[in-house]
C-alpha cells in the first residue's frame, strides 16, 4: 500500500494564553506531500516550561525516526522513543535546578505501507474521518475518563466535573522520580490499515475541542471548501472560543495505490535420457 497525502495544512495559536506550550513537528508550513510523519504535542499545564516540553518530544520522535532510517512505528519502537524523551527531561531537569517537573501529552500520525500508525499518550487527539463522518479518534487519557469507565461518576458529570483536565496519563518527568524505579509511559498505539481515498486524519491539541465538536468538524469536513479553507474555519472558530492553546494538523488522503505481490516464476528445464 502507498498512501498519498494532499498537502498537509498545520496551524499553531497561542488563543487566551500568555504564552504557547504547543509543539508540532514538521513545524508550520514545513511538511510537503512526500511528508509521512506528523506529531502535536502539548506542554501539561501546571508544570515546569511546558514549551520546552513539548518541543523535546517532538524533536525526540523527529531525531528517532531519522536516525533509524524511518522505520515503521510500533509499540517497541514507541516506546524506545518514550524513554528517551524521558531522559532528556530529566537531563534539563538537573541543568535547571529551579525546575521540578515538565511534561507533555503526545499525538502522533504515520504514513508508511501497511496503513496508518497512530499514537497517543494524554488528550491531544487524532481523528479519522471519511465521508464527513467520524470513523475512528483517539480517547483522551483523563482521569474524568477512568471515572466514567469505572462507574463512579457519568459522563455528563464529567463534562463540569473539578477534575476534568487532570490527564492520568502524559509523558512526565519529576525531580523526585527515582533513578532505579522503571519508567511507565503508557502509550495507545493503533495501526490503521482501511485507509480510503478522500479520507482526512487530523491531530490537535485539546484548545481545539473546546471550540469543535464532533458535529462542526465533520460538517467542515465534509463541505466542498478546498482544504486551506477547511483549516482557515477550524481555526476561525477556536479563535473566537478557545481559551486555550489550539494546534492542528490537517491530512487529506488523495489517493491510495494497493500493490499486488509479483508472482514467483519457475524455470523448468526438461533433460533428454
Amino acid at each position: 500500500m502507498k498512501i498519498y497525502p494532499t498537502f498537509p495544512l498545520a496551524f499553531s495559536h497561542t488563543g487566551q494564553r500568555t504564552n504557547n506550550q504547543d509543539s508540532l513537528h514538521p513545524a508550520v508550513s514545513k511538511a510537503t506531500e512526500q511528508t509521512q510523519l506528523f506529531v502535536v504535542c502539548d506542554g501539561i499545564g501546571g508544570a515546569d516550561k511546558g514549551e520546552v516540553a513539548s518541543q523535546l518530544l517532538c524533536d525526540t520522535v523527529a531525531d528517532y525516526a531519522l536516525a533509524m532510517s524511518n522505520p515503521m512505528l510500533d509499540a517497541v519502537h514507541i516506546q524506545v522513543i518514550l524513554n528517551r524523551a524521558y531522559e532528556a527531561y530529566r537531563t534539563y531537569l538537573a541543568q535547571h535546578p529551579l525546575l521540578s517537573r515538565m511534561g507533555s501529552t503526545l499525538a502522533l500520525l504515520q504514513l508508511h505501507q501497511q496503513g496508518v500508525t497512530v499514537v497517543h499518550i494524554g488528550d491531544s487527539r487524532v481523528y479519522q474521518l471519511r465521508g464527513g463522518k467520524v470513523i475512528f479518534q483517539t480517547k483522551d487519557h483523563r482521569q474524568v475518563t477512568d471515572m466514567v469507565e469505572a462507574g463512579i461518576i457519568t459522563a455528563t458529570q464529567a463534562l463540569t466535573h473539578p477534575w476534568r483536565n487532570r490527564l492520568s496519563r502524559a509523558v512526565m518527568a519529576s525531580v523526585t522520580d527515582k533513578e532505579d524505579e522503571p519508567v511507565k509511559l503508557m502509550a495507545d498505539v493503533v495501526m490503521l490499515t482501511d485507509v480510503q481515498a478522500g479520507d482526512y486524519f487530523f491531530l490537535c491539541t485539546d484548545g481545539v475541542p473546546e471550540a469543535v465538536d464532533i458535529y462542526m468538524l465533520e460538517t467542515i469536513l465534509a463541505s466542498n471548501m478546498p482544504d486551506q479553507a477547511k483549516s482557515e474555519s477550524l481555526q476561525a472558530l477556536c479563535s473566537t472560543h478557545s481559551k486555550d492553546n489550539y494546534s492542528g494538523y490537517l491530512i487529506g488522503i488523495s489517493y491510495v495505490a494497493h500493490t499486488e505481490p509479483k508472482p514467483v516464476i519457475q524455470t523448468i528445464t526438461n533433460y533428454a535420457d
